[in-house]
């Protein structure tokens, strides 16, 4: 009896021991999904090193809540930076999906997370053939103009985004920071060169918007557009200067040498039809 038992121990712990090392030899018959989630929530850098070299990759499928993720965009939702650069170091591509409704940079940029977006984005250009997301089909700048990102609003224009894109919708990324009333963006395009007088696809321009603010400080940043011009005192002036006629010169003499006047008006200055008479005389007491 208690030979069988040794036996019967030996002969699970053989199975075991098979067992095992099947399930680590072949990959494929683990849930590597799983795995790749797990290591994603908890942040364990190392599980997820791990799910890499057992042949897991960035577009692997998972569902979260719902919602359909790949692991690469779930790394950006959870915001694994570590896990982003170890990636990055074994150049594993992110995929983007041009259909679907947001992807890794769309998730960046709504998080407003411009140390993410610039890992993702690398050395990357972002041309005007750029990904519509949502129903008003805006670019990832327009986004970004909305939310009053300001440094996601400047990498992205360092990729090659401009503030004259236009959106599905009409709108352009400046047009948007001017009706969500992002100071910083606006100051940002301002010095990027931006037309605030430029008509969007809609017909808007951004300082007739910015006039129309209701806060001090968009309002005075729209009055920093305005043309200067002379105080209105300086303007009565000179036309006042002006519109006195210089017939005289006058040299100014003792009161005591009003005998002799005709000196007193130069003859090229002197008009034809001065008289010089006790009624006309400038100086008739």
């Amino acid at each position: 009896m208690k030979n069988k038992r040794v036996v019967l121990g030996l002969g699970l712990s053989s199975c075991m021991a098979v067992a095992s090392w099947f399930y680590f030899q072949n990959p494929v018959s683990r849930n590597l999904g799983d795995e790749a989630l797990l290591s994603i929530i908890k942040n364990d850098q190392k599980g997820f090193e791990r799910f890499l070299a057992a042949g897991g990759n960035l577009g692997t499928k998972l569902n979260v809540e719902g919602d359909s993720y790949l692991v690469g965009e779930l790394l950006v939702k959870y915001n694994r930076l570590g896990f982003v650069k170890y990636a990055n170091s074994l150049k594993m591509k992110f995929e983007i999906d041009p259909v679907k409704a947001f992807d890794i940079h769309s998730l960046s940029v709504e998080q407003n997370n411009p140390e993410m977006l610039s890992l993702i984005l690398g050395n990357q250009k972002m041309d005007k053939n750029f990904k519509h997301y949502g129903e008003k089909g805006w670019s990832l700048l327009h986004m970004a103009s909305a939310e009053c990102s300001y440094k996601v609003v400047s990498i992205l224009s360092g990729a090659g985004m401009t503030w004259d894109l236009k959106a599905k919708d009409g709108s352009t990324p400046l047009t948007v920071a001017a009706q969500e009333g992002c100071l910083q963006a606006l100051s940002y395009f301002k010095e990027q060169g931006a037309d605030f007088k430029l008509n969007d696809g809609r017909g808007l321009n951004a300082l007739a918007i910015l006039r129309k603010q209701k806060d001090s400080a968009l309002m005075a940043f729209a009055e920093s557009f305005m043309e200067k011009r002379a105080p209105a005192s300086v303007v009565t002036t000179v036309v006042v200067a002006q519109a006195t006629p210089n017939f005289y010169n006058k040299r100014k003499i003792p009161k005591d040498s009003l005998a002799d006047r005709a000196h007193l008006i130069e003859p090229e200055d002197r008009p034809e039809e001065a008289n010089e008479t006790d009624e006309n005389s400038e100086f008739s007491d």
